[in-house]
């Protein structure tokens, strides 16, 4: 009788568990130390283990099941799973940020240190030491998450060839550079080719460059919302922005869209 009060009960429990009826954490004792409900409000939930039962926590299929929901629960796996290659790679696969809780010899791990930065490059600060000798290596970092870029060791900071292939990933690694570098106007002239976008980094003494600006638009007309000033009003620079992107009309200085020229390069560029 009891077994049959029980097996009804648990169906239930699953079937409001998958309709959004009931929550892990409000179930009865008895039920949460159930492996079957427990895997089903994973399916469900990101947190569920956070409240399993101390018997369930050494669970692998219970763990994995957890991870693979939300990598960072690995904080909260024992000792001795954080040894467990597979843990720790489904961990870093669903959040690479999850090596911070690795067990050390996996930050030494080619596979897993890869898989953790394709899912976060901001991972690159839990890594071994010898990754900081791989060029190709940290602008995968840099390519998943520009930030990563921060992290670098300085002789590519200063590398000029590696600023130009991360700036055309992300336009704010120019936040990172050095001031001498980025002063360098010739330098800067090459990076806005590469990414339009650097112009809402260039130092402040060349927000009113005309030179600057252009090459910017003519790159990416979308990176007319960063002009500042009197140059917002500029004709010439406008028109270049239409020209390459039409879409740029939506940043243009509202007083500029009732000009004739601009709205005739707006129709114009508009059937291309």
């Amino acid at each position: 009788m009891e077994k049959e009060f029980y097996k009804n009960l648990k169906s239930k429990t699953l079937s409001d568990i998958a309709n959004g009826k009931i929550t892990y954490d409000k179930l009865d004792n008895i039920l949460q130390e159930d492996k079957e409900i427990v895997l089903e409000a994973i399916r469900h939930e990101s947190f569920v283990y956070y409240d399993v039962p101390q018997s369930l926590k050494d669970d692998r299929e219970i763990v994995i099941a957890s991870l693979k929901k939300y990598g960072l629960m690995l904080e909260f796996v024992s000792d001795k799973l954080k040894k467990d290659r597979e843990i720790v790679f489904t961990a870093v696969k669903q959040c690479g940020f999850a090596l911070k809780y690795a067990n050390k010899m996996f930050k030494d791990d080619k596979e897993i240190v890869h898989e953790a930065i394709k899912s976060d490059g901001w991972a690159l600060q839990f890594v071994g030491k010898k990754f900081f000798k791989d060029p190709n290596f940290l602008m995968l970092a840099v390519k998943h998450h520009g930030y990563a870029f921060e992290l670098l060791p300085k002789k590519y900071k200063r590398d000029k060839a590696f600023i130009e292939k991360c700036i055309k990933i992300h336009a704010y690694i120019l936040r990172f550079l050095d001031l001498k570098i980025k002063m360098n106007y010739s330098f800067l002239e090459k990076l806005i080719k590469l990414n339009g976008y650097c112009l809402q980094y260039i130092p402040d003494v060349f927000k009113d460059d005309f030179n600057l600006i252009m090459l910017a638009v003519k790159q990416n007309g979308l990176s007319i919302k960063f002009v500042e000033g009197k140059l917002r009003k500029n004709k010439e620079i406008i028109i270049e922005a239409l020209k390459q992107n039409r879409e740029s009309y939506d940043y243009i200085d509202s007083s500029m869209k009732l000009d004739k020229e601009v709205n005739a390069a707006f129709m114009k560029y508009s059937m291309i």
